[in-house]
């Protein structure tokens, strides 16, 4: 099939020609067809010519076909005999696990379109492997063949990326199994994290985990979909201004690199040691809030209060094992929970497309409004000096 130089064609029914020519051909040939278009070479195979076709539906997202990423991206990294590949969590992203021979497992990561641009992930593999060299213990990223690390996909709803990282060693520490001990392992390992991202030399072109990405925007969602609740939207704006006026009040807080999720879970504990993954909420930003994560953790899930200072206490007894904290960030660490929980739920609000809106519902917002008023009446406002640091520091 030969073109002119520069031709494209014009309008609706002549793409739609072309489509339907296409398939002819290629349906016919069981072979693929390379097209000379202005804007480069197009490729055109029998399993992809519905994607292009002008009449589709627009999609929010896809779903890909485990079987099609073993013989179109997988392939490209030398992982011996691939023995399964199937979807194994659905989150803000696709993850797949990836099971090969020698008992090897490896998770495949597609990111969703429209979610992180490709310098965005970019920076995520770039820190993840400065993490790694500086002996932190976070699942890696693994290279092709041809040493590229992040494949293109071309899906329904637009580009998205694949990445593949190793399995971390162990299992999850489920957040009602906790213990001191454990808690505090966690909080070592959380500090090791910080500390070896501090010499990192890349651009930190990531969103910044500042008051306008934790709290502005998260509250400007909520307030919205709130709106029938009035008294919940002064609750929640009165509770956002001051928290706000708080961290602003605050000289000297450390920032820094940020895991943005150390909730207990995105690690897996093995022989006394936890090794991290999904740092798909770091950024550079508060340290705080990064230490807050893991005592929210627990309020989220209604734990009793005793408990809730417990594992609080004991993330951060760890923490310092490896790593000062200054007593202004500890002080802080209150209202970075409360924002924390201002930020879920704005997260829960943005990704309704994603997972439905049915459970964004009236008995959400109660449930997720009382674990924010019970921080608010329990711990706002206790000096956190006195209930998170040990006695014996």
């Amino acid at each position: 099939m030969a073109s002119g130089e520069g031709w494209v064609p014009e309008g609706k029914s002549a793409r739609s020609t072309l489509l339907a020519t296409l398939r002819a051909v290629v349906g016919g040939w069981r072979a693929s067809v390379d097209v000379a278009l202005s804007s480069g070479i197009a490729h055109f195979a029998p399993q992809y010519l519905p994607l292009l076709d002008p009449e589709m539906f627009p999609v929010t997202d896809s779903t890909l076909c485990a079987s099609s990423l073993i013989e179109q991206v997988l392939f490209q990294y030398d992982l011996g005999t691939i023995r399964r590949c199937r979807l194994h969590h659905r989150g803000l992203n696709d993850t797949y696990k990836v099971e090969c021979s020698e008992d090897r497992t490896y998770f495949l990561r597609i990111y969703r379109a429209g979610w992180r641009s490709r310098e965005q992930i970019e920076t995520e593999i770039a820190i993840l492997l400065h993490l790694a060299q500086h002996k932190a213990k976070v699942s890696t990223p693994i290279s092709r063949t041809d040493a590229q690390v992040l494949a293109p996909l071309d899906c329904a709803e637009g580009r998205r990326f694949a990445a593949l990282f190793t399995a971390a060693p162990g299992g999850e520490v489920d957040r009602q199994a906790y213990t001191d001990e454990l808690a505090a392992t966690y909080g070592e390992a959380a500090a090791t994290i910080h500390s070896a991202a501090d010499d990192f030399k890349g651009r930190p072109l990531r969103p910044a985990l500042d008051l306008a990405e934790l709290l502005e925007r998260p509250l400007h969602l909520v307030t919205s979909a709130i709106a029938h609740r009035p008294e919940d939207v002064a609750y929640i704006d009165g509770l956002g201004e001051r928290l706000r006026r708080r961290i602003e009040g605050m000289a000297g807080l450390e920032i820094g690199f940020c895991h943005g999720d150390f909730h207990g879970g995105n690690a897996c504990q093995k022989d006394g040691s936890f090794t991290f993954y999904d740092f798909d909420c770091c950024g550079w930003g508060y340290r705080a809030y990064d230490l807050a994560v893991f005592p929210w953790a627990f309020a989220v899930s209604e734990s009793a209060s005793e408990h809730i200072e417990a594992m609080g206490r004991a993330f951060l007894k760890g923490y310092a094992r490896r790593r000062n904290v200054g007593a202004i960030d500890v002080d802080a660490i209150p209202a970075f929970v409360a924002i924390r929980q201002v930020w879920l739920m704005g997260l829960h609000i943005s990704i309704g497309d994603r997972f439905g809106w049915g459970w964004i519902n009236n008995a959400y917002f109660d449930r997720q409004l009382k674990i924010l008023r019970d921080w608010e009446n329990n711990f706002l406002d206790r000096p956190a000096l006195g209930w998170l640091v040990p006695s014996t520091q």
